[in-house]
């Protein structure tokens, strides 16, 4: 000891040695008076304050520290000096002081110390104290330590407590050996796990009063195993689940969701603890299956829409055994358009609310999918079927079904449908392929007015049949294989024929006579329709040129397609040909169909004021089974409105036939249009369409397409041509 040391020196020596340890002590120190005046300061309580003996007494005394050169200044610190001179025993204090007002210069910031002060009485030879002192202990660390600890404490509470998320935590009790098997393992889980932390969250779910009531308990005296833990998942995925998500009943069956995220805590190959949290997405479930449902559903009707169609299709291709037969009937409204136009849209989608039951009560006895795809198409899948034969009368009882009445509010009407028909994996290996082949034998069953038909190659524009027919038509167009037929057109007060309508006809020299149907829409999907275009409207100028120089004042009218429409030469081209053989403009009537001029409208209606100003006749043909609207009709610059022969057809036996042809020659003459009835087939329609006020006609009746000999023998002999009154 130092006393030790000592024995035996002069009291210089000793004075100096302790002078020495003093002052080189990396203890933070002073040494005062009992008033508590500074005598002696070391140099680590220099560095502690950044000051020198020499700035300490000539500062306030370690500003908040020494002020005045008295630790008295601080009556904590004044009391425990005087403690010590009076009782002469060590005392201590723990303080804090802010450095941020001493040397702020020398720091970034405010910056608290923390201390624990030990007061030393130093006595004289009588054993009385004669100084104090005072060394510090810097507890800065620890006490930051241990308020972040309160701190993380009172923020994992806040947390806890706050949380929307049920929190909990079982400990194993005993721990379970992870060297079980997975069902073992599982079912010592449920029998060892206590609950020993949890929120009010979890209480909520666990329809507790109070935690008390459930802490300790086990899962499945809890109830817990319904709300935090899938066991066999847990111990399969290796004692962790991340957004696992289950689903639960209440005891009134109605489904709860939960999603799970916990973790085990295994040491020495046992599993002690588990930690995790519960969130009811109860909500969020329950918005997503509405959101997929409406992705899936349409709106209207409520029936799976095409979507959820081709997933059916698609899941069912996934499964299928190799002897399964699947089937697919598209089914599009016929004239469902005449509906929207004559009775309002509001009718019309009431229809087609009503048509979705009609069609599936019919799925009864046959398992499938009722979708509708879109405006006026609807579809059925069969997934699974005996023969085709099957397919085609299911399909035939669906027409059926439509045909029956629809009280649509009071008023009653029947409607029919065309379905092609499709079949997996005769036919069609995927959905995409069902779905083209359905749609290309539905095209051709409305065509063809069968009703119903099942998918041919024959149909098929892009079959190996058509595929030759492309190659030929060229060829037929530069080896003058085509022909034109000239079909007569009258003015019906009048009694007289005014003009004919151009019909193209291909006679070629193997395949015999082949139908403008079998060409004109393969060659509308080929730029091969502006060389037919082309030739068509250059022998047809011909040929009225020929008939103005016999002194007949006869028009020609041609028929454009859509691709026509969208080509900007065409008027170009119309203006050079009547140049050529000098017809004058409103000799030619140009017939466009409504659905040609929407596929660009803003295109189309160019092109047709274009021709329009050059002089040329324009006519709306087929009216009434295309797609366009009235808004269209007002900004056409045409003067002709064409009704459909299937209207016309039929309109003495029905009624709503006849209702059409009436409204519509109605309509095109407020609109300033004359109308064209097509399709007449005998007088009495003659004569019923000239009571209407219908303008003009054509049909088999008045004449039937014919080359130009018998066109010319026609003229002579049937009558109709009269020079047209001055």
């Amino acid at each position: 000891s130092a006393r030790h040391l000592l024995a035996g020196q002069d009291a210089g020596y000793a004075l100096q040695f302790l002078s020495g340890l003093f002052a080189e002590s990396p203890v933070p120190s002073v040494i005062t008076d009992k008033h508590g005046v500074l005598l002696h300061m070391n140099q680590a309580m220099e560095r502690l304050f950044h000051l020198s003996h020499r700035q300490a007494e000539s500062s306030a005394g370690f500003y908040s520290v020494l002020r005045d050169k008295r630790i008295c200044a601080d009556p904590e610190l004044s009391a425990a000096v005087r403690r010590v001179y009076l009782e002469g025993k060590i005392q201590t204090l723990e303080m804090n002081y802010s450095l941020g007002n001493i040397h702020r210069s020398r720091f970034i910031c405010d910056k608290n110390l923390y201390f624990r002060a030990s007061f030393l009485p130093i006595r004289d030879r009588s054993g009385d104290t004669e100084r104090v002192l005072i060394q510090l202990q810097d507890l800065s660390r620890e006490k930051s330590a241990r308020d972040a600890l309160q701190e993380s404490e009172a923020s994992y509470k806040a947390f806890i407590t706050n949380s929307s998320e049920a929190i909990w935590c079982y400990d194993m009790q005993p721990p379970v050996a992870i060297h079980l098997e997975q069902e073992a393992q599982a079912k010592k889980i449920a029998q060892s796990a206590r609950l020993v932390e949890a929120n009010k969250v979890l209480l909520t779910m666990l329809g507790a009063s109070s935690l008390d009531d459930i802490l300790g308990m086990g899962l499945v005296e809890s109830g817990s195993t319904n709300y935090v833990f899938d066991l066999d998942f847990f111990v399969k995925n290796n004692y962790e689940m991340i957004d696992h998500d289950i689903v639960r009943q209440d005891h009134r069956g109605k489904n709860y969701y939960f999603q799970i995220c916990c973790t085990g805590i295994v040491e020495d190959g046992l599993l002690k603890r588990v930690w995790g949290t519960t969130k009811d997405i109860t909500a969020r479930k329950r918005y997503e299956d509405k959101l997929r449902y409406q992705s899936f559903h349409d709106s209207l009707t409520a029936l799976p829409n095409r979507e959820k169609l081709y997933a059916d299709m698609e899941e069912c291709f996934a499964q299928r055994s190799a002897d399964q037969i699947s089937a697919l009937l598209l089914i599009d409204l016929d004239r469902f358009k005449e509906i929207n136009d004559t009775l309002g849209h509001n009718v019309g989608d009431h229809l087609l609310q009503l048509i979705g039951p009609r069609l599936a009560n019919e799925m009864s006895e046959v398992p499938g999918t009722v979708a509708r795809l879109g405006g006026d198409e609807f579809a059925v899948f069969l997934p699974r079927i005996r023969s085709t034969h099957q397919a085609v009368v299911f399909g035939h009882r669906l027409l059926d079904a439509l045909a029956q009445e629809f009280d649509l509010d009071g008023f009653t009407t029947q409607i029919s449908a065309s379905i092609g028909i499709s079949i997996s994996p005769q036919q069609a290996q995927d959905h995409h392929a069902l779905m083209r082949y359905a749609d290309i034998a539905m095209y051709y069953a409305k065509g063809q007015m069968l009703g119903l038909s099942i998918y041919s190659p024959e149909f098929d524009p892009h079959s190996t049949k058509r595929l030759a027919i492309v190659s030929e038509l060229g060829r037929a167009i530069r080896e003058n294989q085509l022909c034109l037929y000239y079909q007569p057109k009258v003015i019906l007060d009048e009694r007289r024929c005014y003009g004919f309508e151009a019909l193209i006809r291909w006679i070629h020299p193997e395949l015999g006579f082949v139908p403008p149907a079998d060409f004109i829409p393969i060659a509308e999907l080929t730029s091969l329709i502006h060389q037919l275009t082309a030739w068509v409207l250059e022998k047809a100028i011909e040929q009225c040129r020929r008939w103005q120089d016999q002194g007949m004042s006869l028009s020609i009218a041609v028929n454009l397609s859509a691709r026509n429409l969208m080509d900007d030469n065409i008027t170009k081209l119309v203006e050079r040909l009547l140049n050529k053989y000098q017809l004058p403009a409103s000799r030619l009537e140009l017939e466009i169909t409504e659905s040609s001029i929407m596929t660009d409208p803003n295109r189309a209606l160019r092109n047709l004021d274009a021709l329009h100003e050059l002089g040329v006749h324009l006519a709306i043909d087929d009216f009434g089974t295309g797609y366009s609207s009235l808004a269209y009709l007002k900004r056409l610059p045409v003067q002709t409105l064409k009704i459909d022969n299937s209207f016309v057809r039929n309109m003495l036996e029905d009624l709503q036939d006849e209702l059409i042809v009436n409204s519509t020659i109605h309509l095109a003459h407020n609109l300033g249009l004359t109308v064209v009835a097509e399709g007449v087939e005998n007088e009495a329609l003659l004569a019923r369409l000239s009571e209407m006020g219908c303008d003009e006609a054509q049909g088999y009746f008045i004449g039937r397409p014919m080359a130009v000999v018998n066109a010319d023998e026609w003229i002579v002999e049937s009558g109709w041509i009269k020079q047209p009154p001055q």
